[in-house]
C-alpha cells in the first residue's frame, strides 16, 4: 500500500466539516459508503499480497497485524464499527510486552555500603515507566467505565479485578476502588508487574480471537 493511498484514506476520514463548535455529520447513506470503501481497500489490498493462498480468519488478522498498510484500514474500519478499542489494546499490550523484554525490570541491588551501583538509577526509571503504562493500559481499557472500555469475558474482568484489590489492600491498606492511582502503581515491585503482564497477555488473547471471529469476517462479507 503505498503512502498515497493511505493518505487518501485519512483525508475520506476527515471530510466533516466543523462550524464553531459544532461538527456537521456526513450523511448515514455517505457513512455506509465510506465504511464499504475503507473495507474493500482492505481487502483488495490484502488480497493482492496474499493472492492465491487459503487462510483461515485467524491467519488473516495475524498477517493484517503485522502490515502497517492493513493494519491501519483495519483500525479505519474497527472505528467505523464502535470496537477501535480492540486494536488499541492488543497493539497498546505488544508494544508494552517489547519494553518489558528489552532489559530486566528489576531494581538493581543496592550494595551494603550504601553504594549506587552503575545503571541502578536509569533502572529504576524503567521499572517506573513500565509500571505506569501497565497502569495506563488498565485504567484506558479495562477499568469500570473507562473511556475505551473492553466488552472481555466476566471471568477475566472478574480475576483482574480481584488480583488487584488483593495486592492494593496489601500495599496501602485500603480496598481498592477499580482505579489504580499513579501513588498506587508506583508500590507495585518487578513480580506484581509480571503477574500483571500474564493476565493482559490473557485478554489480548481473548481480544485477538474476537477480532478474528467477529471483525475479520464483517471485512470480509461487504
Amino acid at each position: 500500500m503505498t503512502p498515497t493511498a493511505r493518505s487518501s484514506v485519512e483525508e475520506s476520514l476527515e471530510s466533516e466539516t466543523v462550524v464553531g463548535d459544532i461538527t456537521q455529520q456526513p450523511p448515514s447513506d455517505a457513512k455506509i459508503h465510506r465504511r464499504i470503501s475503507m473495507a474493500e481497500k482492505l481487502n483488495a489490498t490484502y488480497e493482492a499480497e496474499r493472492k492465491g493462498s487459503k487462510e483461515s480468519n485467524t491467519d488473516r488478522l495475524r498477517y493484517i497485524l503485522e502490515e502497517p498498510a492493513l493494519r491501519s484500514l483495519f483500525r479505519d474500519f474497527l472505528r467505523g464499527n464502535f470496537s477501535e478499542e480492540n486494536l488499541s489494546f492488543w497493539l497498546d499490550v505488544q508494544d508494552f510486552k517489547r519494553k518489558f523484554n528489552i532489559s530486566s525490570t528489576a531494581i538493581a541491588v543496592t550494595p551494603r555500603s550504601g553504594t549506587r551501583v552503575p545503571g541502578q538509577a536509569a533502572m529504576e526509571r524503567h521499572h517506573e515507566s513500565l509500571i505506569n503504562t501497565a497502569f495506563i493500559i488498565y485504567n484506558t481499557y479495562l477499568a469500570p467505565s473507562s473511556q475505551s472500555e473492553l466488552n472481555i469475558d466476566h471471568g477475566l474482568r472478574n480475576e483482574l479485578a480481584k488480583y488487584l484489590d488483593e495486592v492494593v489492600t496489601n500495599l496501602t491498606g485500603k480496598a481498592f476502588q477499580g482505579r489504580v492511582e499513579p501513588a498506587q502503581a508506583n508500590a507495585f515491585n518487578a513480580t506484581q508487574l509480571q503477574a500483571m503482564i500474564r493476565l493482559y497477555e490473557r485478554i489480548q488473547t481473548h481480544v485477538f480471537r474476537l477480532m478474528a471471529t467477529d471483525s475479520v469476517p464483517k471485512v470480509s462479507s461487504f
